[in-house]
């Protein structure tokens, strides 16, 4: 019928996935004709809108979802195969890697560009699983091997048309199985990592790459820098990162395509260098009041910033502010304390960034009498 896919395979998108993936990428329904709901998409020049049957049993139900999907394609300037294939997979996350320009790409660098990906993968299965945001991640057992183990789940499926685009499909554990790592949190860390260390990149003017280190708090790593970097192959060639949630449990917020130029790439690169070469940090106790607090819808850990008494090996004592990262059980906590005017008490290891100090790994949490 269309993309090499006949009817009764037009057939198998489901209704629900397929309501799910306009409303997550920003269509509206906006009325009904005959026996189909009408979704409209605002656009730059104009608006959009395609016709959704109600019910999936029906005879030219194959050849509405042809239809919608054409409009997808024009829509997201992508092939109708593309949105068809994310169409079919209701319960897979998926990453696609694109060069830029597209085209061909000699074998070396398509090769350093897959293991650049799945180093990528594995550094963010890593972090996902630490209790702490270190600027260099460990590869002593349980970690390693828990990360690893989601990075054999995942998949390289079927390449895009007209040019080089790497698909990777990262599955969603089956309803009624709690996976050692969950699948969707290592792939939310990893767009929110690479987000922030693309950010750093542009940031950075000259030699200082303090920004970096500021940014270990948001997952950024030496070996996330050194991954990221890594795609780009020998060449240091351009490329993009965009992410596509499963229908079976979309994504509320957005999350805009990652572009990565030659700077940016080789800022990445001196990137891991410069955070693989950071002093070890030191054993701390803060006292303070909680003055900020943040945790995003995505967020594995929250953000406090605390005021008060600093201590420990390497610094002495003093005044300032300390910012921690703390699990949702220690955040209610701070919570707790900010709510009640209460001192927060947390021991753990000290990070200078050079511009703020930070507890990389929390030890306890818990409040005390002023």
């Amino acid at each position: 019928m269309i993309a090499g896919l006949t009817a009764n395979e037009l057939a198998f998108v489901d209704l629900t996935d397929l309501v799910s993936y306009l409303r997550s990428r920003g269509w509206q329904e906006a009325g009904k004709y005959a026996r189909a709901v009408i979704w409209t998409r605002d656009l730059r020049d104009g608006q959009a809108e395609v016709l959704v049957p109600e019910r999936s049993d029906l005879l030219d139900y194959p050849r509405r979802v042809g239809d919608i999907a054409r409009t997808l394609s024009a829509v997201e300037r992508r092939s109708v195969g593309a949105v068809l294939q994310d169409l079919l997979s209701s319960r897979i996350d998926v990453l696609h890697v694109r060069t830029l320009p597209g085209g061909a790409v000699p074998l070396l660098e398509g090769y350093l560009a897959v293991k650049g990906v799945s180093d990528l993968l594995l550094a963010a299965a890593t972090a996902a699983v630490l209790p702490e945001r270190p600027p260099v991640l460990p590869t002593r057992k349980p970690f390693r091997e828990r990360a690893q183990e989601f990075v054999d789940q995942v998949r390289l499926g079927q390449p895009a048309d007209g040019s080089y685009v790497l698909r990777v499909e990262v599955p969603l554990p089956a309803p009624d199985v709690v996976p050692l790592v969950s699948s969707r949190d290592v792939m939310t860390f990893l767009y929110q990592a690479s987000s922030s260390a693309l950010e750093a990149a542009d940031e950075v003017h000259g030699d200082d790459l303090s920004e970096f280190n500021e940014r270990v708090g948001d997952g950024v790593s030496a070996n996330l820098c050194a991954a990221l970097a890594a795609i780009g192959g020998e060449r240091q060639s351009p490329y993009e990162l965009s992410f596509g949630w499963a229908q079976a449990q979309p994504v509320e917020h957005d999350t805009p395509s990652l572009r990565f130029d030659q700077r940016a790439i080789g800022t990445l690169r001196r990137a891991s260098g410069y955070l693989s070469a950071l002093p070890v940090t030191e054993s701390a106790i803060v006292i303070g009041r909680v003055v900020e607090l943040h945790r995003g819808r995505t967020d594995k850990l929250g953000k406090v910033t605390l005021k008060g008494d600093l201590e420990a090996s390497g610094v002495g004592r003093r005044e300032g502010r300390v910012t921690v990262r703390l699990d949702p059980r220690a955040y209610d906590v701070a919570l707790t304390a900010h709510a009640n005017d209460q001192l927060l008490r947390v021991t753990g290891s000290l990070r200078d960034t050079g511009r703020r100090y930070e507890i990389s790994r929390v030890d306890s949490v818990r409040t005390v009498q002023a």
